[in-house]
């Protein structure tokens, strides 16, 4: 049995990223592969009912898990060689994930994701937890049946934008240049697609932050993150090997993608990846 993911294509940032969240969160067992012509992503081991209701069940509570809580600002700039050892130091397994994910040790500073591009008045961890919140099916009576209706726009489309919700740079088709606005972009409210948003959250953790190295798969000079897609079907254990060693995508019937990452004033944004 295989779901076709229509919305969630291996070449753009945040549905590839949103494939992948999904693929952690799912249960063990399910697989993931994309469409070599169509670039479209499909995963098996699982009805679509049966993910719906496992997705709805995931978020209950999701927003109160201990790394949405671990600094105080709610977000990863700012921190300190202190607190990112004190972090350290008390986290359990799960979190640490999460610490080694957004965090890593340079000399005597702590250097935050290389997928934080959000600048400005807005905190990366506090959206999380915002976006967290919204997605809890126990927020009221209605909720529940709203959170399966974003989780099925999510998977399987269209992505209508119409949730404003900010998706932390990592959609092209969120970027504004001011040029094509009718007003400035850090005026107007973001336009988004809330679950397919927290799934690409939820894939953060398949991109450590590499002591020495930076965030898996990015690169500073010129600024780029790179990512790789497989025809093959592979469970998140396999995910996870491939994209340490993404010049093996091609020999699992795959593409190479690169993202150029633009400034929009105080904001990153990338962009549509192009095979490379």
């Amino acid at each position: 049995m295989s779901l076709e993911l229509t919305p969630l294509r291996g070449d753009v940032p945040v549905s590839y990223m949103a494939a992948l969240g999904l693929l952690r969160v799912a249960p063990e067992g399910c697989r993931l592969n994309w469409n070599p012509v169509t670039k479209v992503a499909s995963i098996d081991g699982i009805g679509r009912d049966d993910l719906l209701d496992h997705l709805v069940l995931h978020m209950r509570g999701r927003h109160a898990s201990p790394e949405l809580v671990l600094t105080e600002k709610g977000d990863v700039r700012g921190v300190s060689i202190e607190q990112y050892r004190s972090m350290v130091d008390a986290a359990d397994e799960a979190t640490l994930a999460w610490v080694r994910c957004w965090w890593r040790e340079d000399g005597d500073k702590i250097v935050p994701t290389d997928l934080c591009l959000t600048g400005g008045p807005q905190r990366f961890i506090k959206l999380g937890r915002e976006l967290a919140e919204k997605l809890d099916p126990e927020r009221n009576k209605a909720a529940g049946k709203k959170v399966r209706q974003h989780f099925e726009e999510a998977l399987f489309g269209p992505w209508q934008y119409k949730d404003a919700f900010s998706s932390w740079g990592w959609d092209p088709s969120s970027f504004r240049p001011g040029a094509a606005t009718h007003e400035a972009p850090t005026k107007m409210s973001p336009q988004g697609v809330v679950a397919g948003y927290w799934l690409a959250w939820e894939s953060q953790l398949f991109f450590p932050c590499l002591p020495g190295r930076g965030t898996l798969g990015f690169q500073r000079q010129p600024r780029r993150w790179n990512w790789a897609t497989w025809k093959e079907p592979l469970d998140r254990h396999a995910v996870k090997a491939l994209l340490r060693h993404p010049e093996e995508a091609v020999a699992l019937g795959g593409d190479r993608y690169q993202s150029r990452i633009v400034n929009a004033g105080q904001y990153q944004f990338m962009m549509t990846g192009r095979v490379g």
